[in-house]
């Protein structure tokens, strides 16, 4: 979930720049869901939001986006260095 995020984040913030409103339900749909069974829960309440401002068409998605940007922003990835565990 924290590799995929900057990827995810960059599409979230695309379809926002364009009004993708129906593109953006989707991903905030995915966060949603997704944050929360990876065990990043402070995505959830977010996400659903942006989720529901997606629906309604609404100019407030910018926010939206915007407060979704800030957790990202303090998301920390797991290393991608295999540990000797992995490897044996």
């Amino acid at each position: 979930f924290a590799l995929q995020m900057p990827e995810r984040m960059a599409a979230i913030e695309a379809a926002c720049s364009v009004r993708e409103f129906e593109t953006l339900e989707a991903l905030a749909h995915w966060l949603k869901g997704s944050g929360g069974t990876t065990g990043y829960d402070a995505f959830t309440a977010p996400a659903k939001r942006l989720e529901e401002l997606a629906k309604a068409n609404s100019e407030q998605v910018a926010d939206a986006v915007a407060q979704l940007r800030r957790i990202v922003d303090r998301l920390v990835a797991p290393d991608e260095t295999p540990s000797l565990a992995q490897t044996s």
